[in-house]
């Protein structure tokens, strides 16, 4: 193919973008994150094709090449901006009523938190158990769940978020 080529390029495009798509979207859990860095991707593998070498490997294992460090780069950009976020942080950061005695304000708080911990989708709800409450290690909790270390810091830092977003839609200010 040659880069000028706009026909080669397009048809590449309809046979790899549902294979790049799922890739991001199977790493990302988000369908709106995995088509907008589908889309940053095709425009990298077009600025960038004539680096593309067949001898090293298909174009959609190129793509997806592209597609994982497109990820990767947002995902350290949204922790640099979000912070890293723990339970504790959200225990932390409950507002305290002082007219609710202190005991009965903490029942109430730890059931909330462990309600929400229980209606969490899997492995979100075992990432936390195991890592948060139980304070195994990366390592430990990746070997109890068969995924990888670094799976379980990226789906770690999203189970956290959507802990925090169920309490706060049960009206907990968080």
């Amino acid at each position: 193919m040659v880069q000028s080529n706009s026909t080669d390029f397009s048809i590449l495009y309809e046979e790899n973008y549902r294979t790049v798509y799922h890739f991001l979207l199977k790493i990302s859990g988000d369908p709106e994150i995995a088509e907008d860095l589908t889309q940053e991707t095709f425009l990298k593998v077009f600025t960038f094709y004539l680096k593309f070498d067949p001898e090293r490997g298909s174009f959609h294992t190129w793509a997806c090449s592209i597609a994982k460090n497109l990820y990767f780069k947002h995902y350290n950009k949204q922790k640099k901006e979000f912070g890293s976020l723990s339970i504790g942080d959200l225990i932390s950061d409950i507002e305290v009523n002082p007219e609710i005695p202190e005991n009965l304000e903490k029942a109430f708080l730890e059931k909330a938190i462990k309600d929400s911990v229980e209606s969490l989708p899997e492995p979100e709800k075992s990432i936390i158990l195991l890592k948060e409450i139980k304070r195994q290690t990366l390592k430990e909790t990746a070997q109890a769940l068969g995924i990888s270390e670094r799976t379980v810091s990226r789906r770690l830092i999203s189970a956290i978020a959507l802990l925090k977003e169920k309490m706060e839609s049960q009206g907990l200010q968080i």
